[in-house]
């Protein structure tokens, strides 16, 4: 019963979150014919999708790596040159040295995912999943920021080779909990930027706010750890950082993307928040879906940016009135929990 009222309780305070607690900012709509089903012709999809990272473009398309928080990570091409844009799924192998690693998890639990372009590695952010163990000893053992090599090029890749898990400060765990950890990373060349999920309360319940992390790359000494509750930030579920002094982020618990600057001292200088239409592919005015929750965020080479979705399973259907309007197939991708990928011009460009 204890781990049931654990799960539940944070649901219902997200749901009150969502609908009651914030006024609603000036939106920011999809573009280019997205928002599109995270599905291919051959009907391979991605599942639970809580991270993605762009990593380039050529003649075919524009390539994407995202992870999945059931432990898979996906190469994905998108062209975007039909209406609406098509994708191919390449689902990606773990060398035995990974995979021997992996085995030791309860659940690998991956949230966000980067790709560093100047040392060639991805980075892989997992959280602490020991189903419901109380004992930060054991989740704090495998919870944190990995650094993983792989295959071939980025754009061809279709297998990890090895993993290592980057030693960070003990004070950067001291508010995670079991699943609840580094849903945001992002990096420049000269730093690391953690987004804690969410700043629990003593009862292990969600709360308004949360914290970020800058390190310095190199030493892995904190620079500067920062609240969001001044700037109206309940959670963090994505990072992208546009250069050392400019972070961009998804709080999911409002559907809201974020944009922070900082000063020389890490101090925030400005912040910027604008809610996300999150409408179904296809239904412009269907975007009421309490399941569609936003986990993700990245640039393309033109500035925009890109969102997909981890589906909360409970709630990731339509209401009876708007399934009469959805098509069988456009259904089925809700009965089979196909997440939704977003495109977003970038309206904090100044």
């Amino acid at each position: 019963m204890k781990d049931i009222v654990r799960i539940f309780l944070p649901l219902v305070a997200i749901i009150i979150f969502v609908n009651f607690y914030y006024e609603s900012p000036p939106g920011i709509q999809a573009i280019d014919n997205y928002p599109i089903w995270m599905k291919d012709s051959s009907g391979m999809q991605t599942d639970q999708t809580s991270g993605m990272a762009y990593v380039g473009a050529d003649s075919s398309g524009k390539t994407f790596i995202a992870c999945d928080d059931i432990g898979k990570i996906n190469r994905i091409k998108v062209n975007e040159k039909i209406k609406p844009p098509s994708l191919e799924i390449f689902n990606i192998a773990f060398s035995k040295e990974v995979q021997t690693l992996f085995d030791k998890f309860k659940k690998v639990d991956m949230e966000d995912i980067y790709f560093d372009k100047i040392n060639n590695r991805i980075y892989l952010s997992i959280e602490g999943h020991e189903y419901s163990s109380y004992d930060p000893e054991i989740y704090r053992k495998k919870e944190g920021i990995y650094e993983l090599t792989f295959n071939n090029d980025i754009m061809t890749f279709d297998t990890i080779l090895t993993i290592k898990r980057l030693t960070l400060p003990d004070e950067v765990y001291k508010h995670t909990y079991d699943n609840v950890g580094f849903e945001g990373f992002a990096l420049t060349e000269n730093h690391l930027y953690l987004g804690l999920e969410n700043l629990q309360d003593t009862s292990n319940i969600f709360t308004d706010s949360t914290l970020i992390y800058i390190l310095d790359r190199s030493s892995k000494k904190v620079l500067k750890t920062l609240s969001t509750r001044s700037e109206g930030i309940s959670t963090i579920c994505g990072l992208y950082a546009v250069d050392d002094y400019n972070l961009l982020g998804i709080d999911r618990n409002t559907s809201r993307m974020f944009h922070i600057s900082f000063d020389r001292d890490f101090n925030i200088d400005n912040s910027e928040l604008l809610e996300m239409d999150l409408s179904v592919p296809g239904h412009k005015d269907m975007d009421n879906v309490i399941g569609i929750a936003v986990e993700s965020i990245t640039m393309d080479d033109s500035g925009n940016l890109y969102s997909s979705t981890d589906p909360w399973k409970d709630f990731y259907k339509p209401d009876l009135a708007e399934r009469k309007r959805l098509s069988k197939e456009e259904l089925k991708n809700f009965f089979d929990y196909v997440p939704i990928m977003y495109k977003f011009k970038n309206e904090f460009k100044k």
